[in-house]
């Protein structure tokens, strides 16, 4: 009853002034959604490969099962984080609070030429999305390797914590780095931008 009360106000408003466009009234009539941060990040999703945009996806909603999550549902697992080991693991450590973590996307930013303090999870969204809004090839380049970093993290902590695999920071960096290259002899706008980083980081 309530909603209907406020569609009717709304066209008597329309009517009032004279000026009834149905197209304007349709708008009104929405519901009312709070803009998201990270609404320029989705709009630039088509531009990674859809295995790490899945993943980012993912974490950008904090939906990836970290020990916290697990743990709300009943299930016990190694608490500790499987990079530092001095942490217990839950989102904002591994997205970048813990040292290890921190380090690969700060190694992959100096790649690409930013020099920059690594803040926390949200921080990190925040100017990523505002480098999503720029239409240069450096800034297509960072959001690739910022949805390859949140992949490798949470790959490499799969492996860690499942496998008994064995972290090497220098193989991830390669690993992206070589990803980029090959997606720039494809993209005439990123090799013009891997013109200006160094081969690998």
């Amino acid at each position: 009853m309530r909603t209907t009360n406020r569609h009717a106000s709304i066209l008597r408003e329309f009517e009032k002034q004279g000026k009834f466009q149905i197209n304007k009234a349709y708008v009104q009539l929405q519901p009312q959604f709070s803009k998201v941060k990270w609404k320029s990040i989705h709009m630039t999703f088509h531009k990674v490969h859809p295995r790490f945009k899945f993943h980012l996806w993912l974490a950008i909603n904090q939906r990836l099962a970290t020990v916290d999550r697990l743990a709300k549902f009943g299930l016990q697992v190694q608490a500790e984080c499987v990079f530092c080991g001095q942490h217990e693991e839950n989102f904002e450590h591994l997205f970048f609070k813990c040292q290890y973590t921190k380090t690969l996307w700060e190694r992959m930013l100096n790649w690409l030429g930013y020099r920059r303090q690594i803040q926390n999870w949200e921080q990190e969204v925040s100017w990523i999305s505002s480098v999503a809004k720029k239409k240069d090839c450096v800034a297509e380049m960072t959001m690739a390797v910022f949805a390859m970093v949140v992949y490798c993290i949470w790959r490499e902590r799969n492996m860690i914590r499942f496998e008994k695999g064995r972290y090497d920071a220098d193989r991830v960096c390669k690993e992206i780095a070589m990803h980029i290259h090959i997606q720039g002899r494809k993209k005439i706008k990123l090799s013009q931008g891997l013109a200006t980083v160094n081969k690998m980081p």
